[in-house]
């Protein structure tokens, strides 16, 4: 059961980098947003994985759940470490009580790191071979513990999913005419599509309806921490990316890039 082996690393690496705060609260972004971030990977990638009925994750579900709305508050510190105690021994439970069913269908439900069908998206075959090399490249970085360059080359692959579904359109005026578009403050026109970061894809991705509110989430959690490219940042914020970090980020992408080629919208 390798989704709940990969939960239970994740509620660890949590547990532990909130054990290094000082504050009563949790209060900074980058704590909040690794909360988020586990949560979301649970819900959007590992819990998917499963195949298991609802009710026998019940009880690990609601401490998910009950992570994603903490988070968005000054939660007490305290509050966190008997959920994520409870949450890491219902996975366990939940791996220990389910193992002989799972490995039956095993077979089926394995979920490769291949790389996807660009094409169901792109057209140009030179831009293909690029997004395959860096997928690959992306699943190197992780596995030679290089967890900041993994999670760099993430935000590129999304923001070329992006601009591809954008590229796609025949007619843009939804896009450039949406709120969330940034403008040039020079000439008060909308930047040109190539000097769009990853916030500006995702916001109007967002507004038009092609990603939901937990997609924008999980893209904004990707984009704070590959900000962490830049060392002074890492310095000030005093947080370091781990390779259980990548991984997390890294279902997360998958899920998100899968999803945006097979259907559109997450």
């Amino acid at each position: 059961m390798d989704s709940i082996e990969t939960a239970i690393n994740q509620i660890e690496s949590l547990k532990r980098v909130l054990k290094k705060g000082s504050s009563i609260q949790v209060r900074s972004q980058e704590e909040k947003s690794l909360i988020k971030a586990t949560a979301l990977s649970w819900f959007m990638s590992l819990r998917p994985e499963l195949k298991l009925d609802d009710s026998i994750l019940l009880n690990v579900n609601e401490i998910y759940k009950f992570l994603l709305e903490a988070c968005e508050k000054s939660t007490s510190r305290e509050v966190y470490f008997p959920k994520l105690k409870a949450v890491r021994e219902g996975l366990i439970k939940v791996r220990a009580d389910n193992i002989l069913s799972y490995e039956a269908l095993s077979s089926k439900n394995d979920v490769s790191d291949n790389a996807p069908n660009f094409d169901l998206l792109i057209k140009d075959p030179k831009m293909i071979a690029i997004l395959i090399s860096r997928w690959d490249e992306c699943i190197k970085c992780i596995k030679a513990d290089a967890p900041l360059s993994a999670t760099v080359m993430m935000g590129g692959m999304l923001e070329a999913i992006l601009l591809a579904k954008i590229n796609s359109l025949s007619d843009k005026t939804k896009v450039i005419n949406s709120a969330s578009a940034p403008i040039d403050k020079k000439t008060s026109k909308v930047l040109p599509l190539q000097e769009w970061t990853l916030r500006n894809y995702i916001d109007v991705a967002h507004e038009i309806g092609w990603v939901t509110q937990t997609a924008k989430d999980v893209g904004e959690v990707l984009r704070d921490y590959r900000n962490y490219i830049h060392p002074y940042k890492e310095l000030s914020h005093g947080i370091k990316l781990v390779r259980g970090d990548a991984e997390l980020f890294w279902n997360i992408t998958k899920s998100i890039i899968n999803k945006i080629l097979l259907s559109g919208k997450i």
